[in-house]
């Protein structure tokens, strides 16, 4: 009984002019976002190995003038990789910074260093998150909006269920029909998508982008089922597909745009920033406060030959508290904008996504917080490295040694922006995975009560 209802369901689906709309357009979607990606992706690869290079050059030049040259004065650039799966979930990469300016005592910035045209930052990529999110989701509404009461209009739901039909039976099966049906657009998708990367070699053989792109397909599944009970919730409730419709229009038009575009801007109301000024004022103050606790004798504002190392460290660390916080604070409000917006499944679709791939604020967050390490890599060098007692002032003769001693690049850390692996990217979407199982159960038992009370 329920494998004749699905097929009958799925029939109706596949040849109706919705379906070939929607197969048409995820296909188009997917090839063009394909396509205009790669070319993008190729750039950021280059313009990425070309700073890199640049960096090793000078950190080169730097290892020749001694210690003091390696982890002070002109300070290393240390820049995020791009993603190559950001043909998933973009998550506006390129309008987030993308560089440090890093030395043992200092961390400035973030910075961006791109390619790119500042006035297009308001248009979107056309990316999965987007043809998914968009596309399969309006047409999850548009294959369910009459699913009930279309069928109740045209006397067919009670021909249906006049034949012992249990009504839970024949609510799964519309179910389980119209997910069939959404998923053969968004496999057919993927598969081009993938296929087309790795042909153009964007998309390197390794298993934890596999599983990523598994991870996320399967997530995509979860999200179109969230509009599929959605709809069959909504149709149970009404008696006439067209007020069936309007009302799902609607809800589409929130989840879909209204909400996502909000979080922001209720984030920025509720959690304020301090000013740059204030920050910058703040980190002279704990600089002071360092000078007249262990002395003010010769000090200049980078670290010099003859400063005592332990001074200058500590200078350096009180400033990084201010800045470091500052740049929490600014994250702490983009997640505050994200659990906003959480109340839309495309929301949390999207931010999902993009900790599934490592892609978005969750690159720039691993970013930041490597780029912590890297400048506290370079001090614990520095003290290793350091041929005197790093606690007093040094003399003339000692000031030249300092400056004779001779590095060798291979001992001299390095930066390296990996990305994450497949475990810790499933954990960090955990919260969105879960989140949209419950609005799968809250929008499949509502549809169930409906059903059960909706009078044939």
């Amino acid at each position: 009984m329920l494998r004749e209802i699905i097929w009958r369901e799925l029939l109706d689906h596949l040849q109706s002019l919705r379906f070939v709309l929607t197969l048409l357009l995820v296909i188009v979607l997917m090839l063009t976002g394909s396509v205009l990606y790669i070319h993008d992706y190729r750039q950021q690869v280059s313009d990425y190995r070309e700073n890199v290079s640049e960096t090793l050059q000078l950190l080169e030049n730097k290892a020749k003038r001694g210690l003091h040259g390696v982890v002070s004065g002109n300070t290393l650039m240390i820049y995020r990789a791009p993603s190559p799966l950001g043909f998933i979930a973009e998550g506006h990469e390129k309008d987030l910074p993308n560089a440090f300016a890093v030395d043992a005592f200092d961390l400035i910035g973030p910075q961006t260093i791109l390619r790119r045209n500042y006035t297009l930052q308001r248009f979107d990529a056309l990316d999965w998150v987007f043809t998914v999110g968009v596309i399969l989701s309006f047409a999850a509404f548009a294959m369910t909006y009459d699913s009930i009461s279309g069928e109740a209009e045209t006397g067919t739901l009670r021909l249906c269920l006049s034949n012992s039909i249990p009504r839970a039976t024949l609510l799964f099966g519309k179910y389980i029909g119209t997910i069939v049906s959404l998923a053969i657009p968004l496999i057919i998708g993927i598969c081009m998508n993938v296929l087309i990367m790795s042909l153009f070699g964007v998309l390197p053989f390794e298993p934890t982008y596999w599983l990523q792109i598994g991870g996320v397909a399967l997530f995509s599944v979860l999200y179109i089922s969230v509009f599929a009970t959605l709809g069959l919730f909504i149709s149970c409730l009404t008696r006439t597909s067209s007020v069936s419709l309007v009302l799902l229009l609607l809800v589409w038009v929130c989840f879909v745009v209204f909400i996502p575009r909000t979080g922001g801007l209720l984030a920025s109301r509720l959690v304020e920033l301090p000013d740059e000024k204030t920050i910058a004022r703040q980190a002279n103050d704990a600089t002071h406060e360092i000078l007249n606790r262990y002395g003010r004798d010769r000090f200049s504002t980078h670290w010099s030959t003859g400063e005592p190392l332990t001074r200058a460290a500590k200078i350096g660390d009180a400033k990084q508290v201010i800045y470091n916080g500052y740049r929490n604070q600014q994250l702490h409000q983009v997640k505050l904008a994200q659990n906003i917006s959480r109340i839309s499944p495309t929301a949390i679709y999207q931010i999902g996504c993009e900790a599934l791939v490592g892609t978005g604020i969750k690159h720039y967050e691993r970013f930041f917080k490597k780029a912590i390490e890297y400048r506290r890599s370079l001090l614990q060098f520095t003290y290793e490295e350091y041929p005197f007692n790093p606690n007093i002032f040094l003399e003339d003769a000692e000031r030249q040694q300092l400056r004779e001693t001779q590095i060798s690049l291979d001992k001299i850390p390095k930066f390296d922006d990996t990305p994450s692996d497949f475990s810790t990217a499933f954990t960090e979407a955990g919260l969105n995975i879960l989140l949209l199982f419950l609005f799968n159960m809250v929008f499949c038992m509502g549809a169930f009560l409906a059903f059960m009370r909706y009078d044939v």
